[in-house]
């Protein structure tokens, strides 16, 4: 008789924690799309939304010069203006500088067109039209957008002065790539968003996610701190990134297919992530007869916050030796 007891008080407690952890989720839940609502009244966007291919497309320019470096933000990269803030504002005073958001980040809406790279080319190149500005680009292109620069290239070669790569992966790496796993990835951050704990772990200190852009976080201006937050709050883990990771394996292929970049010069700039990363950046040196590759020590994914200053450097060195040259 005893037994039967705690067996239906050990079920009612657990149902009880079930039901106060399913509240919980909710009021979480409720407290998201409440914020996200005034968060996107506060941060009104910073630079220019122009109609892109049937959808709004953010741009940000700074600095004048006679060289037009284009950021291109990784995969799943909330805001491109917090992103790249830094960047620009060191180097505005050697070139013109221009960052964007992908649709579905930042301050660019979402579309229903598929995130091929040649749609994600299309975009771009509709945007440089649009927005008045005239070739030739340095992309500087950082992550899975490595993919998006070596295609621009291919397709519009005369308009490319130079690439620099922030720790990207070869497109044989791309190829082969596991997307199942980038896919789970993306949905668990969308759990923890969706249902505002994301929200809560960062209201006690832990940021998300694990693969270093907490270190941009804490090395931008407070001002900044609280846009790039609630960028991260909104998109991380969202559809458009789901979109991008689908088509993974699809997009390195197409690049794999259309060959070389021929003589465009190529700055691999790598993370010090091991012996097999090495290898993947090390094919990135084929895919030009002028490329050069630099591991940084001890840097970090996001190296061009990691290591901001020696990226920099290396920047202004690669537009200093293309200059003379172009």
């Amino acid at each position: 008789m005893k037994i039967h007891k705690k067996k239906r008080t050990y079920k009612r407690n657990i149902a009880k924690i079930g039901i106060s952890f399913s509240i919980l989720l909710i009021i979480g839940g409720i407290w998201q799309v409440i914020m996200e609502a005034k968060e996107m009244k506060m941060y009104t966007p910073v630079g220019e939304v122009l109609d892109i291919n049937s959808h709004d497309m953010h741009l940000y320019r700074l600095g004048n010069g006679n060289n037009t470096i284009v950021f291109i933000s990784g995969s799943g990269t909330p805001n491109s203006y917090t992103d790249f803030y830094y960047l620009q504002n060191e180097l505005q005073q050697y070139a013109k500088t221009l960052s964007f958001d992908h649709a579905g980040f930042g301050w660019s809406k979402s579309t229903d067109s598929p995130r091929t790279v040649d749609n994600l080319v299309s975009d771009l190149h509709e945007l440089f039209n649009k927005s008045n500005e005239s070739p030739p680009y340095i992309l500087v292109a950082h992550s899975l957008a490595s993919l998006e620069a070596i295609r621009y290239a291919q397709v519009y070669p005369d308009e490319i002065q130079g690439i620099i790569l922030l720790d990207g992966g070869s497109p044989q790496y791309y190829v082969n790539d596991l997307e199942i796993k980038s896919l789970i990835l993306n949905r668990f951050s969308a759990i923890l968003r969706v249902t505002g704990i994301n929200r809560a772990l960062g209201n006690i200190g832990i940021k998300l996610p694990f693969i270093g852009e907490n270190i941009r976080y804490e090395s931008l201006p407070e001002d900044i701190k609280n846009i790039d937050e609630a960028m991260y709050y909104k998109f991380i883990g969202n559809n458009s990134n789901l979109d991008v990771l689908k088509h993974i394996n699809e997009n390195a292929k197409i690049v794999i297919d259309n060959g070389y970049l021929q003589d465009i010069p190529l700055l691999i700039l790598s993370s010090d992530s091991g012996n097999e990363w090495e290898k993947v950046q090390l094919e990135l040196l084929n895919w030009s007869n002028d490329s050069t590759q630099r591991t940084i020590i001890d840097s970090k994914h996001y190296l061009h916050w990691s290591h901001k200053e020696i990226v920099v450097s290396e920047i202004v060195e690669f537009i200093k030796n293309i200059s003379n040259n172009y």
